[in-house]
């Protein structure tokens, strides 16, 4: 055993080497792991003759932990309470506070949502999924288990909202895969779906042999199909047709005969009826094909058309089989997907829990120890890989609890040290001296607007998602369990539905034509009045003829009397943010690809910061910190107080005497402060 070992306790060490469910670690515990992980890095930087950053002060640490911890700056209240503390550890006090505040849910879940491209609003499986996510995170639900519980989903996402995942990606199987390898296993495979990979060992056909897991993929509902199926067989007081038990012996061939034609033409029959009953129900279920899975065992992933390799033939089917880690080959069809998520997410896989490390790692610190993170072969040498290893065996060693394994990052020097100011070199590991310096995300500048404008701010997870799924799942289960005669008054008002929604439809389209060729001003106010009852008419229709939504859209509505959207953290927002949005204006993810997110400054950024009343934190009356700097008489006291909302510091001397003339007139105080919104100081992560 290494002789750094003996700064760990045994309990660590051994919760470290077993995979069952470990304790919380103790604030010990966790402080000696960061110890350990500062020593390792200091021993790599002495070999290579460098010497760690200098220590930060303690309001760009506080900056610091607030931004990165919970993902937003800290109040003006919460900077002077720390600043008040004068305990020795009030630091690492922080770190433990912060960590385990709901803020620290809110901002891995902006994270974790971006990584996965999660979106809100596509169908309903994109509301269940959000609020799934949001809760498993703020349950410290472990990544393995998360992870297996999305890849082996199946069914309707009201059931398995974690289905989403695969959902998100729907008659696009492949596509899932190649991010699938890439955001849990750090392996870019996308090109082998269309030839052998030019970089890598992998060929065509190991692509599509990996892809086989998931080759029994249909996007329909089974629980739609089996509850047509009972109302079918229940309105026409029929069963299903099948074969008797006991063969029957006629006695003639004409009575067999007669027999035969007698039952296909009750078959006949039956199959009429159900499929007259199927087209009447179909309105119901519109959209539950739209937000299901069903892995169909008998269903094997094929090779394309156009496979030119010579080690199979086009559109051969291909049988699902590993080709690194855990080998693993002629496994049941029936079993393939559940096979597939525990091959991902077990602990002896090469690269499920090196990746997931090294991502926190780059999260905390802005730089991976391997580099670029989603980008692993078999050759891959990372910085400091002592430390890359001692992450793993944490990691395992907390039961891939993602709080606690953050929270020993946090408590590490590294977390306290200056930032970095030599960008890392491509293809080198880069050696850590200090976090690198990053530029806030999107979300923490949003969300660090909130604290600007309102003052305090709630990071509690608001109930409005919830209860919008919450409707959604309930008035699923209630058609699925209603009695047939219900379902057929039901199908029938949902008909009516449907045909008046055509017909205002159509009759839309003609007015907005008919709008706009009309350039009389008294016929396009009647034109125009004749287009707006069309729409509504249209828009009432469409709730209509789907009653899964009506419930969705009342609840909706309720929602908004109650909560205040305005005031809600990124977080609780409807992901991805619309285009034109201060959080999309400021590189906010479109959820298009994995962690697509950016920091890239920019012009109109700037302009934003300058120009847009959504930043204007001064001169917006309904502001907070407008608000409070009304009721100071003195230019000092309001320079102060801008200083400690936007940096969390006091000014200097030189600051003070510098720009105190400013803060007398309301006018250049707020020039004063648009400016310090556009510094590197508020922008940027110190």
């Amino acid at each position: 055993m290494n002789a750094l070992h003996a700064l760990l306790p045994l309990s660590l060490l051994a919760c470290a080497l077993t995979t069952t469910s470990a304790k919380p670690l103790s604030e010990k515990e966790s402080r000696q792991a960061a110890a350990y992980i500062d020593s390792l890095v200091s021993e790599d930087l002495k070999k290579a003759k460098l010497k760690s950053n200098g220590l930060i002060d303690d309001a760009t640490f506080l900056r610091r932990a607030y931004l990165g911890i919970i993902g937003r700056i800290p109040s003006e209240k919460e900077v002077l309470t720390f600043h008040d503390d004068n305990s020795a550890d009030k630091r690492a006090k922080l770190v433990d506070q912060l960590v385990a505040s709901p803020g620290f849910d809110s901002h891995l879940f902006n994270w974790a949502a971006d990584l996965l491209r999660l979106q809100t609003r596509q169908e309903q499986f994109g509301l269940g999924w959000h609020v799934w996510l949001r809760q498993s995170l703020a349950e410290d639900k472990p990544w393995d288990e998360l992870v297996g519980e999305m890849l082996g989903s199946d069914g309707h996402c009201s059931t398995d909202p974690a289905v989403g995942y695969y959902l998100r990606d729907r008659n696009m199987q492949l596509d899932n895969f190649s991010n699938t390898m890439q955001v849990f296993l750090g392996r870019q495979l996308g090109c082998a779906q269309c030839h052998d990979h030019p970089f890598d060992d992998w060929t065509q056909y190991e692509y599509y042999q990996m892809a086989s897991f998931g080759g029994g993929f249909n996007y329909r509902s089974q629980e739609a199909a089996d509850t047509v199926k009972r109302v079918s067989a229940e309105l026409t007081g029929q069963k299903e047709i099948k074969k008797p038990g006991n063969k029957v012996v006629f006695d003639t061939k004409q009575e067999k005969k007669a027999a035969e034609q007698a039952k296909k033409k009750r078959q006949q029959e039956y199959q009429k009826k159900t499929r007259a009953l199927s087209n009447q129900f179909r309105p119901i279920f519109r959209d539950f094909n739209k937000n299901a899975l069903f892995d169909d065992s008998r269903k094997e992933l094929r090779l394309p058309e156009d496979y030119q390799y010579k080690d199979a033939k086009p559109k051969d089917k291909v049988s699902p089989e590993t080709l690194f880690g855990t080998h693993l080959k002629n496994v049941d069809p029936a079993d393939r997907r559940e096979v597939f998520a525990s091959w991902v997410t077990a602990p002896d896989n090469p690269y499920f829990t090196k990746v997931i490390a090294n991502r926190l790692w780059a999260r905390t610190f802005g730089h991976g120890l391997h580099h670029p993170i989603d980008d692993w072969t078999s050759d891959s040498e990372p910085a400091h890989p002592e430390v890359l290893a001692y992450l793993e065996t944490t990691l395992k060693g907390v039961d891939y609890d993602l709080r606690q394994f953050l929270r020993v990052l946090y408590l590490t020097k590294i977390f306290q040290q200056e930032c970095e100011t030599e960008e890392p070199v491509l293809g080198i590991p880069h050696l850590v001296r200090g976090p690198a310096l990053q530029r806030m995300s999107a979300e923490q500048l949003y969300d660090s607007f909130l604290v600007l404008t309102k003052g305090e701010v709630s990071d509690q997870q608001l109930p409005t998602h919830a209860r919008k799924w919450s409707a959604y799942r309930k008035q699923v289960a209630d058609l699925l369990s209603a009695e047939s005669r219900d379902l057929l008054v039901l199908a029938e008002s949902t008909k009516q539905a449907e045909d008046r929604f055509r017909e205002a439809q159509s009759e839309v389209r003609r007015l907005q034509k008919k709008l706009s060729d009309t350039t009389d001003p008294k016929k396009r106010k009647v034109v125009q009045a004749a287009y707006q009852e069309a729409r509504d008419i249209q828009n009432q229709a469409n709730k209509d003829r789907n009653p899964v939504q009506m419930s969705q859209m009342m609840m909706a509505g309720m929602n908004k009397k109650k909560v205040n959207s305005s005031i809600a953290r990124a977080s609780e927002q409807p992901a991805p943010f619309k285009p034109g949005t201060i959080i999309r204006e400021f590189g906010g993810s479109d959820r298009a690809t994995p962690s697509s997110s950016d920091t890239t400054a920019t012009v109109p950024q700037a302009l934003a910061l300058l120009n847009d009343p959504k930043t204007d934190i001064v001169g917006d009356k309904k502001s907070r910190l407008s608000k409070k700097l009304l009721k100071i008489d003195s230019p000092k006291e309001r320079l102060e107080t801008i200083f400690l909302t936007l940096f969390s510091r006091q000014p200097t001397s030189r600051e003070l005497e510098r720009f105190t003339p400013l803060a007398e007139d309301p006018l250049t105080l707020r020039d004063l402060t648009r400016a310090m919104l556009t510094s590197n100081q508020f922008i940027f992560i110190q």
